[in-house]
């Protein structure tokens, strides 16, 4: 994954729903709708997230939200 492919799905943890809202994410990062359009399709091309529902995504792995998770507390440290 590329560092903003990372930050998205980091920020998709930190909103700390199954399902996020790409609103959610982008006020997350910081960044416009436009912006996070890219990052979500790239991320559902590599099949590492999912559409959920409209304007939703979730992870497409199970528990694949702990494993980032815990990559953010390890970078952390």
């Amino acid at each position: 994954m590329t560092e903003k492919e990372r930050q998205f799905v980091q920020a998709m943890v930190k909103v700390g729903h199954p399902k996020v809202k790409a609103q959610e994410i982008g006020h997350q990062m910081g960044q416009k709708p436009g912006y996070i359009s890219v990052y979500r399709r790239k991320l559902i091309d590599d099949q590492i997230i999912m559409p959920a529902s409209y304007g939703y995504v979730q992870f497409m792995l199970p528990f694949f939200d702990r494993f980032v998770e815990e990559q953010i507390m390890f970078d952390e440290f």
